[in-house]
């Protein structure tokens, strides 16, 4: 039986789902954009998480957090949108980017949590004005987040347009996967994919390159990553498979329109964990037009990933 429990976590509330007879368990802070802390299935920690609120708060590598109104890079911060520009701050020193958006440490409010025999839920939500000159285009953005037994989670991400008028929008997320002490020892297969050539500042270049390194289930060893992926398959879902000490992660993400057909892959340089992230478009959408979301007046999107873990006996 699932529980709902929340907790202080510096100056932010956590909250919890929990089955602990299952070994499952989901905490997200829904105070700093529904970061989330941990996640265990059967018993095992599948996640790379922060532990105190300070490293949250710093929130290096963006570990786990909710990416909108877009994810990845924005080249030097500006777009186009219906004629007129606009600037985000330049958040990425080593680009010159625009990174990520601005919803990663926004404030959330749970609308509801509904624990229950084998399965719970929890939504929180992010109403947006339009008050920031970058992006004033209001709406609201909910994510959905449900654990199941004997080991899952399911995540749905909705957004609605609250404006007079039409918005760009993409949309992903940032889960640092951990299921060995070294990545080196983790095993990786990806569906048919390409990978974005991008330039000096990781902005793509027009070049989709064929990527086959782990078409078959292999070691990722010294592999170095932080590359984008187009899916080759737009219809239904794809599937990704982790395999490490710790035991078996079968991901997966909605393709199609509006849904992720974008992947992201990075190995963060303590090499502990893997960020595998869905997008819901390119790098650089705003300019590039690349899977990016034209949402009209009153209108609606959602998109779903989610994984099933199962632990090495």
């Amino acid at each position: 039986m699932y529980r709902h429990y929340t907790a202080s976590f510096g100056k932010y509330e956590k909250h919890g789902l929990a089955d602990e007879a299952a070994g499952n368990r989901i905490e997200i802070v829904p105070g700093f954009g529904s970061c989330v802390l941990n996640i265990e299935l059967q018993g095992q920690s599948v996640l790379d998480g922060y532990t105190t609120a300070e490293e949250m708060n710093i929130n290096r590598w963006a570990k786990n957090v909710l990416l909108f109104p877009f994810p990845n890079r924005l080249r030097d911060g500006r777009y186009e949108w219906e004629g007129n520009e606009f600037q985000f701050p330049i958040n990425d020193g080593q680009t010159g980017n625009a990174l990520h958006g601005f919803g990663m440490d926004k404030p959330m409010e749970v609308e509801w949590a509904k624990p229950g025999e084998r399965e719970a839920s929890i939504r929180c939500a992010y109403i947006y004005d339009g008050q920031l000159s970058a992006y004033p285009f209001p709406f609201t953005f909910k994510a959905d987040f449900r654990i199941a037994n004997p080991g899952s989670v399911e995540v749905i991400f909705r957004v609605e347009n609250t404006g007079v008028a039409p918005i760009p929008f993409g949309m992903g997320w940032h889960p640092y996967f951990q299921l060995s002490e070294a990545v080196d020892d983790v095993a990786l297969q990806l569906p048919p994919c390409e990978m974005i050539g991008v330039d000096q500042v990781m902005i793509p270049t027009g070049k989709h390159y064929e990527y086959t390194t782990f078409t078959q289930l292999r070691r990722i060893g010294p592999e170095v990553l932080d590359n984008c992926f187009a899916l080759r398959q737009q219809e239904g879902q794809v599937d990704i498979l982790l395999r490490g000490e710790r035991g078996e992660l079968h991901y997966w993400q909605a393709v199609g329109d509006g849904q992720f057909g974008y992947l992201q892959l990075f190995t963060p340089p303590h090499r502990r964990s893997l960020a595998l992230e869905p997008m819901s478009c390119n790098i650089d959408a705003f300019n590039n037009g690349e899977g990016l979301m034209r949402l009209e007046a009153g209108e609606k999107a959602e998109a779903g990933f989610g994984f099933t873990f199962t632990a090495r006996e």
